[in-house]
């Protein structure tokens, strides 16, 4: 790849995009390993910032010359382009529609055909997005407030700022703990897991339900990022229903064994359906986003004939070209490999585009990316059109979810690399870039961590994600007249409960809504252990103490705390597991 100029200097310099590969390679690493774990994801645009420089400070110091100076601005929006990229937009399918088909089938498709999935719907939502840029960036300069927070992130570090190196510290500093008590727990077993919580309810004991302590940090650093609402909301989604529902359930004789992985047949349904009637329930009470998001690029001049023209602009020709032959792999692959007519095929590229369209306008307006629930949507309209079939339906879930986050985060970082002076042609290369070498990387990785269903446990990975992707194309292929009594009542109670919270948190009175409960943060916990949950609330509340107690230090340090505790724990998880599938070390 050449490198671009710009008026003031090179943006896609070798050392730029190198950094940016590496530091995207970890980081959707990380978020796979996370999304396996929590059923969680984050956008690490800013996170990208924080680590990308702090890592090129210290391995680049001993030759820093004015010949060799550090990263430059432009530089800088490149490598965070990058490693946004490869650490966000390549995971979503992977922890939730492949999950989703080794639970139905049984086993992987072929790792090549992965790739490849993978690569093309990620760099089609790069390209999607490309024709969105100039009627929510440029005519109603929509916010994307992570990326306005990137450039200031960004602009801070070069100039030295104090409170950026104590963050970049922190940083560091929480990733070599977690990992150190990770390689202690996991590779030299020095460490349990958890601890099992005394007591009982309803007479069935707490450490059968898996509540516990949990030993690790990573859920620590994921509850201090996901805030304090949600993470109270997955503890009231475990209390309710590993505390209440199923030893209650237990005691009727409904679950013969009250064990997370037994309660699991039953707890999957109503979270399952309280997740998706929330999640739609809230895209359709904004039907004034969704009129704004389709009428931006009807109206005249939106997207008009000099929208590829111009100095960096994206060439119109690089779109004539990439959209039909991203199309023509995606549709022959879903055909060849997933099972998915050509003709229907199509209709979900198509579906997938409108969907990117409505992630672009909810992620610019809020900062929140509603990938899950245009997942889900993709999978009911696949329900309808090519029904009894349970496996193209996941698929058909990762192809529109994958390609509306993928475009949504690449307007942010178009939005911050304008910020910083970088071209959008320069934003889009990096990213094209960033899809390739995450994919190459995630791929493996995840056929690595999940070989087969059998890691797809309470002590492994519970892949929350996957479980409800399987469940919805379950009951779109069977109906719900075949599951169980006990499984029909919990899912039509969660359809309730859901819709019911989602108009809550619409409609309650402003200071009310920071204690409505998340719908989302309540279904998870249904397909989570307990301790996972417990151990989210107490991250959550810890960072709350910290910023009651020191609010200056808590505003530079909560994040990169966090960021590094799952970075640490993650990473070094994965390195064990790496080993041990060559054969190095023993298998847990």
């Amino acid at each position: 790849m050449r490198e671009e100029r710009s008026a003031s200097g090179r943006a896609l310099t070798p050392r730029a995009l190198a950094l940016g590969g590496l530091l995207g390679a970890g980081l959707s690493l990380t978020n796979l390993y996370v999304g396996l774990k929590t059923g969680l994801a984050f956008p690490v645009t800013i996170i990208a910032c924080v680590l990308g420089l702090g890592m090129y400070r210290a391995l680049a110091w001993p030759w820093r010359t004015r010949a060799h100076p550090g990263l430059s601005l432009l530089e800088t929006s490149a490598m965070q382009s990058t490693a946004s990229s490869a650490g966000y937009s390549t995971g979503g399918t992977l922890i939730s529609a492949n999950v989703a088909w080794l639970m139905l089938s049984g086993h992987h498709p072929p790792g090549w055909a992965l790739f490849c999935w993978t690569l093309l719907i990620s760099a089609l939502g790069v390209l999607f997005a490309v024709p969105l840029q100039r009627a929510f960036l440029h005519r109603e300069r929509l916010p994307f407030p992570s990326g306005l927070a990137a450039a200031s992130a960004a602009r801070m570090l070069q100039q030295g700022d104090v409170s950026a190196r104590q963050g970049t510290r922190v940083l560091g500093g929480a990733a070599l703990v977690a990992g150190l008590l990770t390689l202690a727990r996991d590779g030299l077993k020095r460490v349990p897991a958890s601890l099992p919580l005394p007591g009982s309810l309803q007479g069935v004991p707490l450490a059968s339900l898996s509540f516990s302590l949990d030993l690790g940090l990573l859920s620590p650093g994921v509850g201090a990022l996901v805030g304090p609402r949600i993470a109270a909301s997955l503890l009231l989604g475990a209390i309710t229903c590993f505390g209440v529902l199923v030893p209650w359930l237990h005691v009727r004789g409904t679950l013969p064994q009250p064990d997370f992985n037994h309660a699991l047949d039953w707890s999957m349904w109503p979270g399952t359906a309280l997740v998706t009637s929330a999640a739609f329930t809230h895209l359709l009470s904004r039907r004034d986003v969704l009129r704004r998001a389709f009428s931006s690029l009807v109206q005249p001049g939106a997207v008009g004939p000099e929208a590829g023209a111009g100095p960096g602009q994206v060439p119109r020709s690089w779109l004539l070209a990439g959209l039909p032959l991203l199309s023509l792999g995606t549709v022959v692959l879903g055909d060849g490999v997933f099972g998915i007519p050509p003709h229907l095929g199509l209709l979900g590229v198509l579906l997938s585009f409108a969907l990117a369209v409505v992630a672009c306008r909810v992620t610019g307006e809020t900062d929140v990316t509603p990938s899950g629930a245009l997942g889900q949507l993709a999978q009911l309209a696949f329900g309808v059109v090519m029904p009894g079939n349970p496996l193209a339906n996941a698929i058909a879930a990762s192809l529109s979810g994958s390609t509306a986050a993928t475009s949504a985060d690449l307007l942010t970082d178009v939005k911050a690399g304008s910020l910083l002076g970088a071209t959008p042609r320069q934003t889009v290369l990096a990213q094209l870039w960033g899809c390739l070498v995450g994919s190459a990387v995630i791929v493996p990785a995840f056929l690595l961590l999940v070989p087969d269903t059998s890691v797809l446990s309470e002590e492994h990975f519970p892949a929350p994600g996957g479980t409800f992707v399987a469940g919805v194309a379950r009951v779109l292929a069977a109906g719900l007249e075949a599951l169980a009594p006990a499984s029909r009542w919990g899912a039509l109670a969660g359809g309730v409960s859901g819709i019911l919270l989602a108009l809550l948190e619409q409609h309650a009175p402003e200071r009310l809504r920071p204690f409505v409960p998340s719908a989302i943060g309540v279904g998870i916990a249904f397909a989570l252990p307990p301790s996972l949950s417990l151990s989210m609330f107490l991250g959550s509340l810890a960072a709350a103490l910290l910023t009651r107690a020191r609010p200056a230090f808590a505003l530079v340090a909560t994040v990169p705390l966090a960021a590094g505790l799952i970075a640490g724990e993650s990473l070094v998880s994965l390195t064990l597991t790496l080993l041990a599938g060559l054969g190095l070390l023993p298998s847990s």
